[in-house]
């Protein structure tokens, strides 16, 4: 450890960097050579705004994003349960199964804020979908997003974004029956950062435990930018064990105003759970503190009674 760093402060891996992908699915695709890269720039000057905007012409510009066109035929089925699944409506779907191409926006960047591989890509796929009449895919999370819906996501003048537009918080039961819920994050990895795991999450606090989970994923990020703001490239990063959670980070995470209550706080502990499959994601787990004796699922209820004024189902 070096000088200043906790004794169990956790060591977690920085990537050299991150990159998104989005996919615009189309029935009839501009033809001509370099048509698809005028109608982005253009498209991004007329209805994208704020850092957003600046970001993307910066990345059309260089060499940072490529958007490829490709007939459907030459790429692997696009998963359209999938996409079911996570929110797409008929329509959309219908628009995906429908499309003979798919012209598909990448970019890459350092881990950290700001996001400018997501910011950017999102915003030329979006534009892109709006001047084409269609949707676009946001491949990190298979999900389907309309063209106004995806520049509403993106960063207002002061740079700020709704974390809930860019995460998501799945949950299932556990896999031995009477454990609990298991929740997950879908999202941090888009800055670098492992996703988040909380197991044996009473059933009852479902909602509860998802705005929690969404405000302690504010809260490490937060960290995680800060630490990753001084100039250098580090292959690890120190990182605290426990995270305290308030009512003020769930706001921020929904991009809603602090209301009454916002000071309360939580305390939780983090563990670093590295997968035994070299080819499975690694997880920060989100448990009671380790001076908390009893079960976690009692924990889980009187953080969501601290946090919200009483259980929230």
């Amino acid at each position: 450890m070096g000088v200043g760093e906790p004794d169990d402060a956790l060591v977690l891996p920085v990537p050299e960097a991150v990159s998104a992908t989005y996919l615009v699915p189309v029935a009839i695709p501009p033809d001509e050579p370099g048509a698809v890269a005028d109608l982005a720039a253009r498209a991004v000057d007329r209805v994208v705004s704020g850092p957003a905007r600046d970001l993307a012409k910066q990345m059309l510009a260089g060499p940072l994003m490529t958007i490829e066109t490709r007939e459907v035929d030459d790429l692997p089925p696009l998963p359209l349960d999938l996409l079911s699944a996570f929110g797409a409506d008929e329509g959309q779907v219908d628009r995906v199964a429908d499309a003979t191409h798919v012209i598909t926006v990448s970019a890459g960047f350092r881990p950290g804020w700001p996001p400018a591989h997501e910011w950017s890509a999102r915003a030329v796929a979006a534009a892109l979908a709006q001047a084409l009449g269609t949707d676009l895919i946001d491949a990190f999370q298979t999900q389907v997003l309309s063209a106004d819906t995806a520049l509403r996501s993106l960063p207002d003048a002061e740079g700020r974004v709704r974390l809930t537009d860019w995460i998501l918080i799945p949950y299932s039961p556990g896999d031995t029956p009477g454990e609990g819920m298991w929740f997950t994050t879908k999202g941090l990895g888009r800055f670098g950062l492992l996703e988040l795991q909380t197991h044996d999450v009473p059933a009852q606090l479902t909602r509860g435990w998802g705005a929690t989970l969404t405000g302690v994923a504010r809260r490490l990020l937060r960290t995680w930018s800060d630490a990753l703001e001084p100039p250098g490239e580090p292959a690890f990063l120190p990182f605290p064990a426990t995270v305290t959670v308030t009512g003020h980070d769930i706001a921020v995470a929904y991009g809603a105003p602090p209301e009454k209550g916002s000071d309360r706080a939580a305390e939780l502990s983090l563990t670093l759970d590295p997968s035994p499959n070299p080819d499975a994601d690694s997880f920060l787990t989100v448990g009671p503190p380790e001076h908390y004796q009893g079960p976690p699922g009692t924990y889980y209820t009187r953080v969501c009674a601290t946090l919200f004024g009483d259980p929230v189902r």
